[in-house]
């Protein structure tokens, strides 16, 4: 990650560095994905499954890269994110979708026999206390132990900060643990995807940066 300081912290963000993290997320995801399927596993269907399935937008970053899926039949629940347009209703899609990518991964990762078999209670139902209702009314998370609800008309600023910031550190482990269990047969994966995707730091408000 090149940049050392956080960009986007409790104390304010701009929406450029919001937007290239949303970008940076989902195209790690897909980048996770696609080298899962490259390696030597049990199932080569990752991005297929656990992408694809559920990425239902377009996002493009400061840059002007755009990585955009379509699924069919939800053609109303599509949104678009750039610089200079994000509104609620695409932010909570994104953030639902990302969500749901992470936990569908995690369990394919668990079925995929990957040597360990605890990425969803790890990387998944450990720290995503956050639920997240989509505009369809469907709430996604850890609904039990839940911090708070996100919805149209109800944001708020500190958790969603640490849900970034757990979103980023959920990220990089779950590379760290592909990278050191002994299936997949690649590696890299810290370095191929998640320092080459994840360009912007995030403070949460404890003071924890990512790295």
């Amino acid at each position: 990650m090149a940049n050392l300081e956080a960009q986007i912290k409790p104390t304010g963000m701009r929406q450029g560095d919001f937007v290239d993290l949303l970008y940076g997320l989902m195209k790690n995801f897909h980048d996770i994905c696609a080298k899962l399927d490259a390696d030597d596993n049990a199932d080569n269907t990752y991005e297929a499954s656990s992408f694809a399935a559920v990425f239902n937008g377009s996002i493009t970053n400061t840059k002007g890269a755009t990585i955009m899926n379509a699924v069919t039949g939800h053609e109303d629940q599509f949104y678009a994110i750039t610089p200079t347009g994000l509104d609620g209703k695409a932010l909570l899609e994104c953030l639902y979708q990302l969500t749901d990518i992470m936990r569908l991964l995690c369990t394919q990762c668990d079925a995929d026999d990957l040597t360990t078999s605890d990425y969803l209670a790890t990387l998944y139902t450990a720290p995503y206390l956050w639920n997240i209702e989509n505009c369809k009314g469907s709430i996604l998370a850890n609904a039990a132990t839940a911090k708070c609800t996100f919805r149209v008309g109800a944001e708020n600023r500190k958790e969603l900060i640490d849900m970034l910031y757990m979103m980023v550190k959920s990220q990089h482990d779950l590379c760290a643990k592909l990278d050191t269990d002994a299936k997949p047969a690649g590696a890299d994966y810290e370095k191929d995807c998640y320092t080459a995707n994840i360009t912007i730091r995030v403070e949460n408000s404890t003071g924890n940066i990512t790295q």
